[in-house]
């Protein structure tokens, strides 16, 4: 799987309903500031060779596409073996940068609206399921753990660098 955001919860301790909460919480206060840049402040990289705003937001999209599969397909059968993705090249591929930045940003909010409705919905028990990601045995409790603590991680870097104004 790779970098890792969590160091994870004792799976007994998680409650989906919470989780779903917090992921919750986090795309409703990201996308009111992430509402105030301009499509330009959007394009401007955090420095040379680095993702701009709306790259970041898509890069998150990607995540959302791809960790919804995953939590869709861990509840179904152990262990899932599921695979990773080159995220620079899907980054690249969409080209999220020429993208209009409202529609980058319904697009992630739209997403991530339909992830936390399925978190809700997860079987308390199904948290223990178990996945094999890139040969990284984990299970749904930590995959969600860690994908909220992924969107924390990289909203907290764009509050220190994207800003009203840039462009």
């Amino acid at each position: 799987m790779g970098v890792t955001y969590t160091r994870g919860t004792d799976v007994e301790l998680l409650d989906p309903v919470e989780l779903s909460r917090k992921l919750d919480e986090v795309i409703r206060e990201s996308i009111a500031w992430l509402a105030t840049l301009s499509d330009a402040d959007a394009c401007v990289p955090e420095r040379e060779g680095k993702w701009s705003a709306k790259e970041v937001i898509g890069h998150l999209t990607d995540s959302a596409v791809n960790n919804l599969g995953r939590i869709v397909r861990m509840q179904a059968a152990e262990p899932q073996v599921l695979g990773g993705y080159d995220q620079e090249a899907w980054v690249a591929r969409q080209h999220y940068r020429e993208r209009e930045w409202p529609a980058v940003l319904a697009l992630w909010f739209a997403l991530n609206e339909h992830v936390v409705w399925t978190i809700r919905h997860v079987e308390k028990r199904r948290l223990s399921s178990l996945g094999v990601i890139e040969g990284d045995t984990l299970t749904l409790g930590f995959l969600i753990e860690d994908y909220i603590a992924h969107m924390e991680h990289h909203m907290r870097a764009l509050k220190g660098w994207a800003r009203p104004g840039m462009a």
